[in-house]
């Protein structure tokens, strides 16, 4: 058992520390708890001890010779963004070499990231920067409070952050990764066993969720058949023979037939029937200045009942027309009476947020929050992989909030060019590979006007899903993944010198174990898993009830 000690100078920030605690601990899957002095700590436990000034060797001996401890020294400033401006943030951030490259922002220069201490007897090492403050930083969302840059439409621009360099990294999960390691390290130098979770279900490397966003359904009208003369002429003069025949054999089909080039649902839902994929559609509730569709229409009407037959999710494609929580409400209870559901996750129009938005967002309170994304790239919007709950206006959202990764907007170079179809497999595969290393969540989402307008989409989205099935991943949609991340905090494990006590509060279908360092697993009682070397799945678990797992030590 992790057990966290915080300085009682730090006590204005408490909340804030034991969220961002909660979050280190809940995801990396160890069970933890807090104590307000070392006499509370019980046998085999690790003490983390968060304070303003590192403690004195005199005080810090005792209890780690007993103890792996482990110290991470407070920057209150991390949790005020009052006390930050642009420029001092700026001052502050420094790279440092985890899995790869890492900012971080420290008051204090150091040489190492962490280290032990070099006392005998003693089973002690430090971080040498607040990984805890500059996790909340960012879990917070904190820079745009800090920095007054906007762009035309109100929304702090990307290009502005101090952090944009380390786009293509989830450093959030970098950060995780050295307190797993300083974990792993000590107990094994202790030849102390420590439990962990499995991020997924069945030990899975990550999890996938495929969306589409439905924003553009109509390609052709009266105007935009008027207007699209210019770019057939703007397309002829620079040569691009291909889109300017695709342009002019799609306006041909519209008129004669009323095909609408943009009505893509068959299209995607054809190529995930063959590889047994399952995604999620997010549509509007209302139609609004930016979406050319009502969800009165017959036609969708009928395409959103065959994608809930067919085993696909609905989510709610919420827009900034009417910024005020009845509104967002009503949109919400319109989405759920058209599925016949009682939750539904959602994703902001665009993935433009701000501060109003994200508290909309909160008051809303969706199945899950799929808007985090990049506006011109793609990448680690925040460095995160890993689903999290936000801070929001001082609290912890109650939804989960999944991060986009890959969208088909940033395949396209120009209004009439796109990206080579080796180049736009390398991008997917280059931010899919960093989200298996992490054992985060991919999501990529592919626009029903992309499948149209994108000429090599439909080959794209084919090598995509067929990467997908040569890895262990678990396939599934944002629902399932919310579901199951708040089932697996609630898990609890409880531990004593030879035994593992794990209650499950709620039903599971699957969950995985694994038991860390020189022990062996002598027999399981209670809820009956699967042992494979040192990891125990279980499986058709049922809620309220308990495993007892007994060790035995290697001799």
């Amino acid at each position: 058992m992790i057990s966290v000690f915080i300085d009682y100078k730090l006590e204005r920030y408490k909340r804030e520390i034991k969220y961002t605690f909660d979050f280190i601990f809940h995801t990396l899957g160890y069970s933890h708890r807090y104590v307000s002095s070392p006499e509370k700590l019980k046998d085999n436990d690790i003490l983390f001890i968060y304070g303003l000034a590192e403690p004195e060797l005199e005080e810090l001996i005792p209890i780690a010779k007993q103890y792996i401890t482990l110290f991470v020294q407070a920057n209150t400033n991390l949790y005020d963004h009052r006390a930050m401006t642009p420029d001092k943030l700026r001052r502050q951030l420094r790279e440092i070499k985890l899995l790869s490259a890492t900012p971080v922002i420290s008051e204090r220069k150091f040489d190492v990231p962490a280290e032990n201490y070099s006392e005998a007897d003693i089973n002690a090492g430090k971080i040498n920067f607040d990984l805890v403050g500059n996790l909340f930083f960012h879990l917070a969302d904190l820079e745009p409070l800090i920095d007054n840059h906007r762009d035309l439409h109100g929304f702090f621009p990307e290009d502005a952050s101090a952090f944009y360099t380390w786009k293509d990294t989830p450093f959030i999960d970098n950060l995780l990764w050295l307190v797993d390691s300083m974990i792993k390290e000590h107990t094994r130098s202790k030849k102390q066993y420590i439990v962990q979770k499995h991020y997924w279900p069945e030990g899975q490397q990550a999890a996938v969720t495929l969306t589409h966003t439905v924003d553009d359904l109509q390609k052709w009208d009266f105007n935009s058949l008027i207007l699209s003369v210019i770019d057939d002429m703007v397309m002829f003069a620079t040569l691009k023979w291909q889109q300017l025949y695709r342009n002019i054999w799609s306006k041909t089909k519209y008129l004669f037939t009323n095909y609408e080039m943009y009505w893509n649902f068959d299209e995607y839902r054809n190529i995930e029937r063959e590889y047994n994929c399952k995604s999620t559609y997010f549509i509007a509730a209302e139609q609004s200045p930016d979406l050319d569709y009502s969800l009165d229409d017959p036609d969708l009407q009928e395409e959103i009942a065959s994608i809930l037959r067919e085993g696909h999710e609905i989510g709610l494609l919420t827009t900034d027309d009417k910024l005020n929580r009845d509104d967002f409400v009503t949109r919400k209870q319109i989405m759920l009476h058209q599925i016949h559901k009682e939750q539904i996750g959602i994703r902001q129009y665009g993935y433009h947020v701000n501060e109003a938005l994200r508290d909309l967002h909160l008051k809303l309170a969706p199945a899950y929050d799929n808007s985090s994304a990049f506006q011109d790239c793609q990448g680690f919007k925040g460095g995160f992989s890993v689903p999290y709950y936000p801070w929001i206006t001082a609290i912890k959202a109650n939804f989960v909030a999944l991060p986009t990764q890959f969208r088909d907007r940033f395949l396209r170079v120009n209004k009439h060019s796109f990206l080579q179809l080796d180049d736009a497999k390398h991008q997917f595969k280059k931010i899919f590979q960093n989200t298996l290393r992490t054992r985060g969540v991919f999501c990529c989402d592919f626009s029903l006007a992309g499948y149209s307008e994108i000429p090599f989409c439909n080959k794209l989205y084919e090598y995509i899903l067929a990467l997908i099935q040569t890895n262990k991943v678990w396939q599934t949609n944002g629902s399932e993944i919310a579901a199951w991340w708040d089932k697996r905090s609630r898990i609890t494990i409880e531990e004593s010198e030879y035994e593992i006590s794990v209650y499950f509060p709620d039903a599971v279908d699957n969950f995985v174990l694994q038991i860390f360092n020189d022990f062996k697993i002598a027999e399981i009682v209670g809820n009956s898993g699967k042992i494979d070397g040192n990891s125990i799945a279980f499986s058709n678990v049922k809620a309220d009830t308990y495993a007892m797992i007994r060790l035995q030590q290697n001799t």
